[in-house]
């Protein structure tokens, strides 16, 4: 596919990422050529199911992959390519420049720290402050995500507080620095709706308050229709499709994003009437065609044989040889 054109004012440039993992008898690639552009203050949605290398571009751009995992391409962030920076230079970015709100909370806090000395370690360290000065700015920021009795809370330790709170913890942390860009890695996924609902609007109402750029990358279409501006469906490691949140609901083009949509619980219509699925599941497979032929009630010939390009229809994208000509024009 080809690689997108660079925008002038985007935050984050992303350009054919790649990610790989070397196993005994294979190669694996988890995230396969793709592009795409972060503005300033934008929440920018990645869907797709488990397995569509989600989670994998928020850690190449983290560089936390796993040992046995490569990457190739580029993501410039502030004149610099993330991808190639050592790791002293990442540790400038990560934590200052760029924080990631992971999915399980609990296994992403120190259970041996207090909740307060964790949130002021970032804080010592990028800022040189105090500790006393550093646990004033981290208490202050428990109180922003609304947590009861910051002070007291923050003496406590991970396993007192509940799944949302946690998480709220975790938020906190990330934008304690104002940092530029938070990567939010399916950060509702353990949580109920209502708690859900909360984080959301929390980190849509501090990126707002902070000029956070944000990428949510998550599995649920009903988070990404709340919560974000802009979103790409990946599949196979792909993007099937890019649009604004309005366009995609209202005239989305590729099977794959239909097919997600399809599935979505509604509230409206007949209580009977059963939800759409689609059929087969995910493979580590890829053929030289679109990766998602296999599963695809419209694919034809050529759908198994060639990779469909990319093409743009104003901020529009869809790569689709049965959707995708209508695109181009």
């Amino acid at each position: 596919m080809p690689s997108t054109p660079m925008t002038a004012d985007a935050l984050l440039s992303v350009r054919d990422l790649r990610v790989t993992f070397r196993l005994p008898q294979a190669e694996i690639r988890a995230v396969d050529g793709v592009s795409f552009d972060l503005n300033r203050g934008e929440v920018l949605g990645i869907v797709g199911e488990s397995g569509s290398g989600k989670s994998q571009i928020l850690f190449a751009l983290m560089g936390l992959l796993a040992g046995n995992g490569r990457t190739a391409g580029e993501a410039m962030f502030g004149g610099r390519n993330l991808l190639a920076l050592s790791p002293r230079e990442l540790d400038r970015v990560r934590g200052s420049e760029m924080s990631i709100v992971f999915q399980d909370p609990m296994t992403a806090l120190n259970p041996y720290k207090r909740v307060g000395d964790q949130l002021a370690e970032g804080l010592i360290v990028h800022r040189g402050l105090s500790r006393d000065a550093a646990w004033k700015e981290a208490v202050a920021m428990l109180d922003r995500v609304r947590i009861p009795d910051p002070v007291a809370r923050a003496k406590a330790y991970p396993h007192q507080f509940s799944g949302g709170m946690r998480q709220r913890v975790m938020i906190a942390m990330a934008l304690l620095m104002k940092p530029a860009i938070l990567l939010a890695d399916e950060p509702t996924t353990a949580l109920d709706v209502t708690i859900q609902a909360q984080v959301l609007d929390l980190i849509a109402e501090l990126a707002r308050e902070t000029g956070t750029a944000v990428i949510l990358v998550t599995h649920d279409l009903g988070v990404v229709a709340r919560a974000c501006d802009r979103v790409l469906v990946l599949y196979g490691g792909q993007v099937m499709e890019e649009a604004a949140i309005d366009t995609l609901f209202d005239r989305p083009r590729h099977p794959y994003t239909q097919g997600l949509l399809e599935a979505m619980p509604r509230l409206e219509g007949e209580e009977t009437a059963r939800l759409g699925t689609i059929p087969g599941t995910p493979s580590a497979r890829r053929g030289p065609g679109c990766p998602f032929a296999p599963r695809c009630d419209r694919s034809i010939a050529i759908c198994s044989q060639e990779a469909p390009m990319l093409l743009t229809n104003g901020s529009h994208r869809i790569a689709c040889h049965v959707e995708g000509a209508d695109a181009a024009a």
